[in-house]
């Protein structure tokens, strides 16, 4: 079983029903939609899709809502698309019905009239489109538009990104669009929500303020860390967001391309020890776009990212707009599991053990600190988790233990949550009330999975429901029978 969970970004290339169905086959298992595209009719076709290709394949897969956030972009073009050719002119205007070569619309017109008022400064700032790849030169600055000289040219598509290195531009963080968006992506069955360039963990604060207003208390927030004051406020924003995305894209033009592999690291690995999810995105197999097969660069960089314990690794344009979505899937699968084979997990591990996860209940720390030994010194196949919210077995792979996590849960919306969360494997089962129903019930869920088979040993963590209140208190080592009531060969309670 792959350890390491696949987000991938839902769009043109891959919004049938029979393709989002493959993508499943394939290993998905988290489905992104990027509020930054798309129309609310198409979105809604496509998340039926996505619905129908989940319910057939019978396998958990989350919806994430990716926000646009306080970022600008540039509007459309007539043909979806314009050349921009080093040395001509081009303006981004207020307002623009269609762009072409001499200039388009920007997201945030408001833009227009703060470099009108900064006069000379705003003269010979470099703007940054399509994550760097085109880079215009402010040349002057009317009412209406931002006139610029094309520095570095190239093909600009619909709703680019326009990045200013070094410049902090004062919007709101919850705009009125990303409110529409968030209502229409959570009531449509998103369960997490990506806040794109978070900027400190007060816009986490607003962000969960509004969803909770909204009445969906249970959605999960992953703060995108992609520009320099996201970086400093970094560990504010990993104790107030449920999981982090180390958004390269953006933070490669934000800030200097030379500082991301040391700040994906850290990142990776203070959100580790603190128990939460972390997901590493952007151009993780980008030649796919146009290629059947990853780079050696790209495989390599896949391959750290994994060894240094990331929870998730995401497609972006690889499965939304590329010519081979499905093969995408195939090769990160491919390259996630050949990674986690091999012994590179030491350091994280030493440092996982030596910076411990906060949790404010020690006994579910320490039951599953010893489930982890103790499957190791036993060989189990499966750690086997009875969890209603899903916090035991969260608490359980931030150990990062050799074996599978299965966690049973008594609700659809735990399973789901639970599919960003590295080596999880989430089954739906009922609430049971006795210890030996809750190990017969985790035993025949284990073999469902095909994960474990007769014979193989497991741990299972549970507990003691004569007490209906009662928290995971028991641990039990285990040998699976086709009975599934082997009498246990070690007990902690």
């Amino acid at each position: 079983m792959r350890k390491t969970k696949i987000v991938c970004t839902i769009g043109p290339a891959c919004d049938s029903k029979e393709m989002m169905r493959k993508m499943i086959d394939a290993g998905m298992n988290v489905a992104r939609i990027n509020m930054s595209h798309g129309v609310y009719d198409r979105l809604e076709v496509t998340i039926k899709n996505l619905k129908e290709a989940i319910a057939e394949s019978g396998q958990n897969v989350a919806i994430l809502l990716d926000t646009k956030g306080p970022e600008v972009r540039v509007g459309t073009f007539k043909d979806g698309s314009v050349e921009l050719v080093e040395g001509a002119e081009f303006s981004l205007f207020k307002n623009k019905e269609e762009g072409d070569e001499t200039g388009v619309s920007l997201s945030f017109p408001k833009l227009v009239d703060i470099f009108e008022s900064e006069g000379q400064k705003a003269i010979g700032r470099e703007l940054l489109l399509d994550d760097g790849i085109i880079s215009l030169v402010v040349k002057s600055v009317n009412p209406e538009s931002i006139v610029c000289t094309v520095n570095k040219g190239g093909v600009l598509k619909n709703r680019k990104s326009i990045n200013i290195p070094g410049y902090f531009i004062n919007m709101p963080y919850v705009s009125a669009q990303d409110r529409k968006d968030i209502e229409f992506g959570l009531n449509h069955g998103a369960t997490v929500v990506a806040a794109s360039f978070v900027r400190n963990h007060d816009d986490v604060r607003t962000l969960r303020d509004f969803i909770d207003s909204l009445g969906y208390e249970y959605v999960e927030i992953i703060a995108k860390i992609e520009n320099q004051s996201g970086v400093d406020d970094m560990d504010a924003l990993i104790d107030y967001a449920d999981g982090i995305m180390v958004a390269r894209g953006d933070m490669g033009v934000e800030i200097p391309f030379i500082k991301l592999p040391e700040i994906q690291k850290t990142i990776i690995r203070k959100v580790v020890s603190r128990g939460k999810y972390v997901i590493t995105a952007t151009q993780m197999l980008e030649s796919m776009t146009t290629a059947p097969r990853p780079t050696r660069a790209e495989i390599s960089d896949v391959a750290n990212a994994v060894y240094d314990g990331t929870s998730a690794v995401m497609l972006s344009a690889e499965s939304a707009a590329g010519k081979y979505p499905i093969e995408s899937v195939k090769a990160l699968d491919a390259i996630c599991s050949e990674a986690e084979e091999n012994g590179e997990f030491t350091a994280l591990h030493e440092y996982v053990e030596e910076h411990g996860m906060k949790d404010t209940n020690p006994i579910r720390s320490s039951i599953c600190k010893a489930a982890k030994n103790i499957a190791q010194a036993v060989g189990a196949k499966a750690i086997i988790v009875e969890s209603a919210t899903g916090r035991v077995a969260r608490a359980m792979v931030h150990y990062r233990p050799d074996c599978p996590v299965i966690a049973v849960a008594t609700s659809q919306l735990v399973c789901r949550k639970l599919c960003l969360n590295w080596g999880v494997m989430a089954v739906m089962g009922e609430e049971k009330r006795t210890s030996d129903s809750i190990t017969k019930q985790a035993m025949e869920k284990a073999l469902s999975t095909g994960v474990v088979k007769k014979g193989d040993t497991v741990v299972v963590l549970s507990s003691n429901k004569t007490c209906p209140t009662s928290s995971t208190d028991s641990l039990n080592v285990r040998t699976v029978s086709y009975t599934h009531l082997t009498l246990p060969t070690n007990s902690l309670v």
